[in-house]
């Protein structure tokens, strides 16, 4: 039997004694797992979560992310979502598209400032986003072929 990332994570319970050694508040392992989680990855990049830790804190602020944190560690994050609050759960919707798109909505006004890292291009073995392609140090400048050569 193959087990999928989003399985093998939701698997690993997080004690409630372990998450509220780590704190439930900004900048904690529990937060990161919870985001991890929603992502369905295990190897978000840490600037990814940083910017989640602080668009999160931007948005909601710190008592609701430890409330957040706290109704989501541990178990099965869907069923821990399918009984979580209206509120809980557009919070979740806000780190997946954050996680996803890297894209913020605070105060009506949508920005793109995570786009780079966002899961979504991480998926694409075949292609990086715009601006962070491999550069000299790879030859993708250097050795390009020139004018007549293509």
């Amino acid at each position: 039997m193959k087990l999928s990332r989003r399985a093998f994570l939701a698997a690993i319970p997080l004690a409630p004694t372990a998450a509220e050694a780590y704190g439930l508040g900004s900048g904690s392992l529990a937060f990161d797992n919870v985001v991890r989680q929603i992502g369905g990855v295990g190897d978000v990049s840490s600037y990814l979560l940083s910017a989640v830790d602080r668009e999160f804190v931007a948005t909601y602020g710190t008592a609701a992310q430890a409330t957040f944190t706290h109704a989501l560690v541990g178990g099965a994050l869907d069923a821990r979502v399918a009984a979580a609050s209206d509120e809980i759960k557009g919070q979740v919707a806000f780190v997946a598209k954050l996680l996803y798109t890297g894209e913020v909505t605070r105060d009506g006004v949508t920005t793109t400032a995570y786009y780079p890292w966002c899961l979504a291009w991480a998926s694409l073995t075949f292609a990086t986003a715009p601006g962070l392609c491999g550069g000299p140090a790879f030859g993708h400048w250097q050795n390009a072929p020139l004018p007549g050569q293509m």
